[in-house]
């Protein structure tokens, strides 16, 4: 079994129960189902547990989502016909 990916990155912003993290100053990830994370904090976590976003302008649209699962779920749908 493949030993679980752990990423460390700093909070850059939070809502609601969404998390946007920066790691390595150039990669953006969203965590879901967080609720106590704060701007500046330092966070490790799995990258099984996280969305890597393709751009600033994805994550910040990905944070703003309200109902985020759907949204995905229609994007690989109307996208990519999964």
């Amino acid at each position: 079994m493949a030993e679980e990916k752990m990423i460390k990155g700093t909070v850059l912003s939070t809502s609601g129960s969404k998390t946007l993290v920066l790691v390595d100053g150039k990669m953006y990830y969203v965590l879901r189902n967080r609720k106590n994370d704060y701007v500046g904090q330092t966070l490790e976590f799995s990258e099984n547990d996280s969305l890597p976003m393709p751009s600033y302008m994805f994550a910040i649209a990905a944070m703003a989502e309200p109902d985020l699962d759907s949204t995905l779920d229609q994007i690989k749908n109307r996208w990519y016909g999964r």
